[in-house]
Order: C-alpha cells, then structure tokens, then sequence
C-alpha cells in the first residue's frame, strides 16, 4: 500500500498497535494471533476459516487460509530432487506418499479481517442453511427495511476502491463514467495464477443501487455494459474467453453495493450455485421480455444461513423453534 507525503510522519513503529500495522500493511508476522475457534473448513478446496485475537487486544480476527494452486510453471521444482517422500503404503504397481515440498511451493494465502464485526465471524462460521422463499411483500416489509438500516460505515471499504483510495494496484478496468461505469478487480479468492481459478468483481460507480431487487429498465445500459467491457477486459488481460466466464449476482448479497460476478467456468464456486447466483444475462433478459419492475414482483427463493441476522427477521428462528417444540 502507498502511504503518502502527507502521512509519513504517522507511519507506525514496530511496536505499534496490530490495527495500525493492520491498517498500514505492515503486519508481517502473526506471532500474537491466539486461536479461538475453528469457525470452519473446507478439505475440498483446502481452505480454514479462524476466529482468533491478538494478544492483549479484546477485538475478534477472522483468519481466512488456502492452499495456493500448483505452479505449473515450475513443474520440475515441484516433481523433482527437492521433494521429500515418506511411505504410506505400496500395494502391487500402487504406491501412496505424504511429500514435504520445497518451502515456495507450499504456500498458503492468508487473508484476514480485523477487527472483524459479529456479521464479519457469522459469515464465515459453518452452519445449517436454509431455503427462503421471499415474496414482494416480505421484500417491502421486511427485506428492504433491514438494507436500509445497514449502517454506511459497512461499505467504507467499497467506497475506499471506489475513490482510489485503496487496491489501486489491483485493477483490472475502469469505465469512470458516473452512470453506467464500473470498476473491476480481481476478488481476493483468487491469488491470480491460474486462469481457471479466475475470480473477479466489478463494483458499480453509482452508489444508488443495493442488490438485484433495484435493477428496472433503466439500469439495462449499465448491466450490458458491465458484461461486455468486463468480459472484455478479462480477456485482454488473462486470455480467457467470455464464452468461459459465468457472470452473475448474488441474491442475498453479501453487502448492499451492486456488484457482479465474473467467474471461470472451471471453478467449482459454492457461491456460483443455485439458491445464491443469478446470471447476468437472464437479468436482463427478465428485465426485457417481462417489464421493467421484473424483479421487484418475483418472489424468489435463495438461501440464508441460520445465524444469519436476516434470518431472524423473516422469522425463521421462531419457525424452527415451533418445528423442535413439536417434535
């Protein structure tokens, strides 16, 4: 991260506190992180989730760690003299080995949020998921009124992209234009390597809309634009085709700044499922083919966590509740 003229005199000591270093981007080790809770994990993708703090700090950290995908650039450094084989079992022309690679080639990705909020540890805690189905009713009486009462501070970080402020440095495309443009970033899933892992996330230059249920006929303009110079940009840049990308929104999302999805076809993403994404393209088509307020007078189905605030509101707590008192 840059830090500017202006800034520093106020650049942290070593001794600094972890949320300035944090914030500085001269965290370098993690020494004083103490586990608290395995929130969740993933053997599939070999990833972890971790709630944890900081010694002498009462704030909760979400760590978030991956196995990075093979080099395949450097095959020979992987399969070769400098990989360590210990026996599991051999079994006719069958063998199986636990191998201790060269230290490059057993890198982990490491992301983490702190201080992280009670909705930052809900997200990433496993727990039981639910179908909702939400009518336009629920939507403008519950739904709506809950985004709404999101507090701002939430999206300082989109807006941090959105004003060049922050991840400067990582931007794939920009379109400035305040109406229909966009930014595009690779999402921080992705360590940009391999190109069927791809991941990345355009934000929408105007800050008016919150999620799929605002898009009408008017915003047509910004969604074919967003597709087609994202799915552009994406091939320029990483040479895979547009005809290999799913781009789509989720519903619910996960915060309430329009956003979309550009995801490789390859990558078995849970958040590419149905339940949480809608393609892009059948947005519009919907918007096209079935009036402008489309989406605000579907019910749509989609999933939500137990624990998840919303949840609560639609009243699925006392529901489950009732279920288990009657069994």
């Amino acid at each position: 991260m840059d830090v500017s003229a202006a800034d520093a005199g106020s650049v942290p000591s070593p001794c600094s506190d972890v949320s300035v270093l944090v914030a500085h981007g001269q965290l370098t080790s993690l020494k004083d992180f103490v586990v608290v809770e395995v929130l969740s994990q993933d053997p599939l993708n070999k990833s972890i989730a971790l709630l944890g703090r900081f010694a002498g700090r009462p704030d909760d950290a979400v760590l978030l760690l991956a196995r990075k995908p093979f080099d395949a650039g450097d095959l020979p450094g992987l399969a070769g003299p400098g990989l360590e084989l210990q026996l599991d079992f051999v079994n006719d022309i069958y063998s199986k080995y636990v191998g201790q690679p060269l230290p490059h080639h057993s890198r982990i990705t490491v992301d983490l949020i702190y201080p992280a909020t009670a909705k930052h540890v809900q997200k990433h805690r496993e727990q039981k998921r639910i179908m909702v189905t939400e009518t336009p009713e629920l939507y403008e009486q519950v739904v709506l009124p809950y985004i709404r009462a999101i507090p701002p501070a939430r999206l300082q970080w989109v807006y941090n992209i959105l004003e060049k402020k922050k991840e400067v440095e990582r931007l794939i495309f920009e379109d400035p234009d305040p109406v229909n443009g966009f930014m595009l970033h690779p999402d921080l899933k992705w360590d940009q390597t391999s190109s069927d892992q791809l991941y990345c996330l355009a934000l929408v230059a105007r800050r008016d809309l919150a999620c799929l249920r605002d898009l009408t006929q008017e915003h047509l303009p910004l969604l074919e634009n967003l597709r087609d110079k994202g799915c552009q940009a994406i091939q320029r840049r990483y040479g895979v085709a547009p005809s290999c990308l799913r781009v789509f929104l989720h519903y619910q999302p996960s915060y309430y700044h329009l956003h979309v999805h550009f995801v490789h076809v390859a990558l078995a993403s849970p958040g590419a499922a149905a339940g949480k994404a809608v393609l892009l393209d059948d947005v519009i088509d919907c918007i096209k083919t079935c009036g402008s307020d489309v989406w605000r007078r579907r019910t749509l189905t989609y999933q939500l966590g137990e624990a998840d605030e919303l949840w609560r509101l639609l009243g699925g707590g006392a529901q489950q509740e009732q279920q288990q008192a009657e069994q």
